[in-house]
C-alpha cells in the first residue's frame, strides 16, 4: 500500500509516456520542482524515451512501464499515456503501491473512472488529476476574488479553450483514443467551472459543428462546440471550444455576480487585445506550454507535497470523474439535441 514519505526527502517520480505533455512534465521534474526528482522514464517507443531521458539526465529508461513500476527508486508516477491506455497503467501502479499523477482526461467512460477510484482507494495511494489551471496564478486570483464574496451571488460563468490550428493527425484527432473535443479539450473548462463555482452540474445542453476540419466529421468529432451548464447553486455556465484560433492559444474565464464581475482575459496578466491573424503582444502565448508554464510546474510541486505530507490533492480522482461526466453529457446533449440531466445513469 502507498504510505506517506518523509518530508525531508525528495519524491522520486517516474514518467510513463513521453508524448507532448509527458515531455513537459519530465523537463519540469528534472529542473524546476524542488521537492521531487525525475528518476525514471518509460515509453513503448524506446527511442523517444531514450531521447527524453538524455535531455533530462535520467539513467533509468524502460520500454515496458511494468519494469518502471518495479523500480524501488520510483515513489510515484506521472501517467501521460493516451487516454485509452491509462486504466491499465493506473491499475498496475496502484498494485505496485505507487502514488499517481494522471493527465486529463482520466478516462473515456464513467465505468473506467469508477475503476480508477476503486483501485486507488483500495491501494491507499494518492491520486491527482492534471488540471493545471487550478495552479495558474491568474485563475487562482479569479478564485480568490469569488471566494472573498466581492462579486455577490454568482449568476454566470464563462470558460473557453481555443487552440491554434493543427494537423488532423495523432492522438488528439481520434475521439476513440483521446475522448474528442468534449472529453479532452473542454475537460479543462468543465473542471474550471466546478472549481470556480464550488458547485456541481445539474443539466447540460450543447451543440457543435465541423467547418475547418472536415476530416474530423469522418472520425466522429467537431472542431467547434458550445455547452451551457445549469449549476446546482442556481448559476449558469457557458463553455466554448474551437480548434481554429488563428491568433493563438486563447484561454479565458469570467464570473458575473450580483455585486460585480471578475475575469481573466487572454494572456497571463492582460486586459484588452485587438485579435487578428498577425499581431504582437508581450503577453501573447502561442501554445499551452508557454501559457501554463508556471501551472505545469506548480501542479507537480503540489502533487509531491501531497505525497510527502500526506494531504489531500487539490484535484482528486472524483474531480476527474466529474469533468468526464459533464463531457459525456455534453456529447449526448449535442447528439440528441436535448437537455441532459446529471448525474448520468
Amino acid at each position: 500500500m502507498g504510505s506517506p514519505l518523509s518530508s525531508s526527502k525528495k519524491l522520486g517520480i517516474g514518467v510513463i509516456g513521453v508524448g507532448q505533455i509527458g515531455k513537459v512534465h519530465a523537463q519540469n521534474l528534472a529542473r524546476r520542482v524542488p521537492n521531487a526528482s525525475l528518476v525514471a522514464i518509460a515509453d513503448s517507443n524506446k527511442a523517444a524515451a531514450d531521447a527524453v531521458a538524455s535531455q533530462n539526465g535520467v539513467q533509468q529508461v524502460y520500454a515496458d512501464y511494468n519494469d518502471l513500476l518495479r523500480d524501488k527508486n520510483v515513489d510515484a508516477v506521472v501517467v501521460a499515456t493516451p487516454t485509452f491506455l491509462k486504466l491499465e497503467v493506473v491499475k498496475a501502479a496502484c498494485q505496485a503501491g505507487k502514488h499517481i499523477f494522471c493527465e486529463k482526461p482520466m478516462a473515456l467512460t464513467l465505468k473506467e473512472c469508477d475503476e480508477f477510484i476503486a483501485a486507488s482507494d483500495k491501494a491507499g495511494t494518492k491520486f491527482q488529476v492534471g488540471y493545471q489551471r487550478r495552479f495558474d496564478p491568474s485563475y487562482m486570483r479569479v478564485k480568490q476574488g469569488i471566494d472573498s464574496g466581492e462579486i455577490g451571488t454568482m449568476l454566470l460563468l464563462r470558460s473557453n479553450t481555443r487552440d491554434p490550428p493543427q494537423k488532423v493527425a495523432g492522438v488528439w484527432a481520434d475521439p476513440k483514443i483521446s475522448g474528442g473535443i468534449f472529453l479532452d479539450t473542454s475537460s479543462h473548462d468543465f473542471d474550471v467551472i466546478r472549481w470556480l463555482s464550488g458547485s456541481e452540474a445539474k443539466s447540460v445542453i450543447a451543440d457543435g459543428l465541423t467547418t475547418a476540419y472536415p476530416e474530423l466529421q469522418k472520425l466522429g468529432d467537431k472542431d467547434t462546440t458550445m455547452t451551457i451548464i445549469r449549476l446546482a447553486n442556481g448559476a449558469l455556465a457557458h463553455v466554448d471550444a474551437c480548434r481554429v484560433s488563428v491568433y493563438g492559444y486563447d484561454i479565458r474565464a469570467e464570473v458575473v455576480g450580483t455585486e460585480g464581475a471578475i475575469f481573466m482575459d487572454i494572456g497571463k496578466d492582460s486586459e484588452t487585445h485587438l485579435l487578428k491573424k498577425a499581431w504582437e503582444s508581450n503577453e501573447y502565448s502561442y501554445w499551452y506550454q508557454q501559457r501554463f508554464d508556471e501551472a505545469y510546474r506548480g501542479e507537480l510541486e503540489g502533487f509531491a507535497d501531497v505525497v510527502l505530507h500526506d494531504t489531500k490533492p487539490r484535484v482528486t480522482a472524483r474531480d476527474g470523474r466529474a469533468a468526464v461526466e459533464i463531457g459525456l453529457a455534453a456529447r449526448l446533449a449535442m447528439e440528441q439535441q436535448r437537455a441532459v440531466s446529471l448525474p448520468l445513469a
